[in-house]
């Protein structure tokens, strides 16, 4: 793993689950926190305000969606290239990552960008 990828790697492991992170709190603040729903006063209250902001929050989500794809791929196609891992625990981890999502990348990064070398051998390309 390159200098650059290894310093950054934990930053772009946490990313994705930060932007989720935000954009619920997002919600909560349009919603004014997390209201007990008591009464259809409180239903009908959190519905109207999700569907005046609907715009903003589909956009914000759509923009941590696409963060959080990015970042899947670059992690795939790191764990494609690399030459001395068996297929078998290449393919459990990218089930791991696409199955779990945002909280699976900061437990790839922990079990195997960590402790990961500066320099390993890997595949100039994944065709």
């Amino acid at each position: 793993m390159e200098n650059t990828t290894k310093k950054y790697g934990k930053l772009l492991s946490f990313t994705p689950l930060a932007c989720y992170s935000l954009w619920t709190a997002y919600f909560f603040i349009i919603n004014n926190g997390p209201a007990p729903f008591t009464s259809l006063e409180d239903h009908i209250r959190i519905v109207t305000a999700t569907i005046e902001s609907y715009t903003s929050l589909f956009i914000t989500l759509a923009i941590a969606c696409t963060i959080h794809a990015a970042i899947l791929l670059y992690f795939t196609v790191h764990l494609a290239r690399i030459k001395k891992m068996a297929a078998g625990e290449k393919i459990a981890w990218m089930i791991f990552l696409s199955t779990f999502g945002a909280f699976a990348l900061p437990v790839f990064w922990y079990q195997e960008l960590r402790h990961e070398p500066t320099y390993i051998d890997v595949y100039p390309d994944i065709a």
